[in-house]
């Protein structure tokens, strides 16, 4: 009796010791095979933390851009993170204005206020949960996942840098909203255009102050040097702002501009904006001279800046009344929408425009340093 106890007993034991092994067996693997989940998950994550500086530090660029007039405050950069940390699946920890390195010593995000003078970037620390699916045999039943990102703003001395799908058009616009008269002439309204929608730019009558198509060389050119420019992108080292001669305005109502423009079709292409004309060259840094407005073709036009325009749509050779007029007697037009002049690359060191001349918009990147 009791030799078949202790076997009994004996067995039970090993039972026991069986069962606890292939606990911790199971447990073991399950720790190996969700911490590798885990290191999977960590890519996610990063692309996630540098989603969120990159949203703040657009908030940046934004500002600096229009500064010294930007109405952009510490609450728009804190919405914008938190906005994108959200999406991403993150829990934000911390975020921090950072310098051009990107190191975080301008100050904490958040708080409200202006934005700190010396910001051109933000630092975000963020966390993802990752929940386990066989470690909870061994009561492990979260991992948790902290990334960390800084992106930082500032201008970019090329802003068409290989691969970016760009290029400068000899073609103007009002830098703001331009409607026509009903008798095909243009009437610029004091509105700006807006950003990310999409938009008409009507090609009124050949007045000053409609569209303008550029001749990078005059006095020769003409409608074939136009779509030749346009087909193949070739303009001069141009510095802005300044004042271009445009000889030609409105609808130039030919074929071959229109072929050539939509090759640009779902594209982001360049294109200078106007704020003034003149019959002569003022020179720069001179307003037109009283007596002087520019009248019929071959005018001068004042370029502040540049703008992106993501072009969706040509309307130029024919009567496109029914897709062009929006109440204005347009009957050719282009379509689109402008677009954040932010693109890929490394930045430089933005310095404050003087606040005795009128600020000279750049071309800015958002970089992500770390």
């Amino acid at each position: 009796m009791r030799t078949q106890h202790s076997t009994r007993s004996a067995r039970g034991q090993t039972i026991v010791i069986v069962a606890l092994a292939m606990v911790a067996l199971v447990g073991m693997v399950g720790v190996v095979v969700d911490v590798g989940l885990q290191w999977a998950d960590n890519r996610g994550a990063q692309n996630g933390t540098d989603a969120t500086a990159h949203a703040g530090a657009v908030v940046i660029m934004r500002h600096l851009m229009a500064y010294p007039s930007s109405l952009l405050t510490d609450d728009d950069v804190q919405e914008a993170i938190d906005e994108m940390a959200a999406t991403a699946g993150m829990v934000l920890e911390d975020a921090q204005y950072t310098d051009l390195d990107g190191e975080p010593n301008v100050g904490p995000v958040g708080g409200g206020g202006a934005i700190p003078s010396d910001a051109r970037g933000v630092y975000v620390e963020g966390t993802r949960v990752h929940e386990t699916l066989f470690a909870r045999v061994v009561g492990i039943t979260e991992l948790t996942v902290q990334t960390d990102a800084s992106a930082v703003t500032g201008p970019i001395e090329d802003p068409c840098p290989e691969g970016q799908p760009c290029a400068l058009l000899p073609i103007t616009v009002p830098n703001t909203q331009v409607t026509c008269d009903g008798q095909n002439k243009a009437i610029p309204t004091r509105d700006d255009w807006e950003l990310g929608v999409e938009i008409i730019v009507p090609l009124c009558g050949r007045e000053p102050g409609s569209v303008g198509w550029i001749d990078w060389s005059p006095p020769t050119g003409g409608v074939s040097e136009l779509a030749a420019e346009i087909c193949t992108p070739n303009p001069p080292e141009i510095t802005l702002p300044n004042w271009f001669e445009v000889t030609a305005t409105g609808n130039t109502n030919a074929g071959t501009v229109q072929d050539c423009l939509e090759l640009w079709i779902d594209k982001v292409i360049l294109i200078p904006l106007f704020d003034d004309t003149c019959r002569i060259n003022p020179i720069e840094g001179n307003p037109c001279p009283v007596g002087e407005e520019a009248r019929g073709q071959n005018s001068w036009y004042h370029f502040p800046t540049y703008a992106s325009f993501y072009l969706t749509g040509v309307y130029i050779q024919g009567d496109h009344r029914a897709t062009c007029d929006t109440g204005n007697g347009a009957t050719s037009c282009l379509k689109g929408r402008f677009v954040d002049t932010s693109m890929t690359g490394t930045v430089g060191q933005w310095v404050p425009p003087d606040p005795e001349n009128p600020p000279v918009s750049e071309f800015f990147a958002v970089q992500l340093v770390r």
